[in-house]
Parts: C-alpha cells; sequence; structure tokens
C-alpha cells in the first residue's frame, strides 16, 4: 500500500472535522476518530462525529487495497439528538435495483424488524466524507 496517499487522504479528513468546529461539538466525549497508525493498518479510517445539535454521524470509510485514496467501502450514518437515523449513505452490494448501484442511501428510522429498509439513488454526485459533511452542513444553514 502507498502509505503516503493514505496519510495525506486521513489529514485532509482530520482537516475538514477540525475546520467543522462552527458545527461540531468536538469536546464531546463521543467524539472519536481513528489515529493514523490505525488508519493505516487498517486501510480504513472511523470517526463518530458528534454536532452541536447533539445528533451525530458514524462513518466506516475503507480505502482501496492499491493505496488509491479511493472509498472503496463507506457507510455514513447520521443521527438525531434522540438516536432516529436521518440518512444513510452505503455501497453495500444489497440493492441492484437502484440506479447508482451499489452506491444508495436510505432515509428515515431504521425500520422495526421484519420490515424493509427502502434504499433510494444516492442524491449527491460523489459519496466522500467531504460531501457528506457538506451534505449535513446544509441542515445547519
Amino acid at each position: 500500500m502507498a502509505s503516503g496517499k493514505l496519510e495525506a487522504y486521513y489529514w485532509e479528513v482530520y482537516a475538514l472535522i477540525f475546520e467543522s468546529d462552527d458545527i461540531l461539538s468536538l469536546d464531546d466525549p463521543g467524539f472519536s476518530l481513528s489515529d493514523e497508525d490505525v488508519a493505516s493498518i487498517e486501510q480504513a479510517i472511523h470517526a463518530v462525529l458528534p454536532f452541536r445539535d447533539r445528533s451525530r454521524l458514524y462513518a466506516e470509510i475503507r480505502l482501496a487495497a492499491n493505496g488509491e485514496t479511493i472509498e472503496e467501502r463507506y457507510a455514513y450514518l447520521y443521527y438525531d439528538s434522540g438516536g432516529q437515523r436521518i440518512l444513510q449513505y452505503d455501497n453495500r452490494d444489497h440493492h441492484p435495483e437502484i440506479s447508482t448501484h451499489p452506491h444508495h442511501m436510505h432515509k428515515g428510522p431504521i425500520p422495526v424488524a421484519g420490515e424493509n429498509d427502502r434504499a433510494w439513488p444516492i442524491d449527491i454526485e460523489l459519496v466522500s466524507f467531504e460531501t457528506v459533511l457538506q451534505r449535513i452542513r446544509e441542515r445547519f444553514s
């Protein structure tokens, strides 16, 4: 793996987080971000970002094995302050009927057991840490 590319991507994510302190609550004990060494070993970044309105973003980003900073596998789950899912972006291969397959999103609360969790085509051009954070930022405008 080209660790230089992963390191650069990690610091890009880090900067985006700390430049968003106007909407994030980085002193919240629930805040977490993989450290650079763990991210390099796992080729993944995990984060829990608490927002000032007590909503939270859970992010799991797995990067390409060849060292490219392509989010090969991702899941972004955004919850309101009461713990209800607002939206989720992921690229799991379980909704082939979606036009943006495997990229898709889920909206609203997670259904109770036995109910279908409807999937939608993604509503942003490219799902990435930056674009998801920007989408959430729009809620604060």
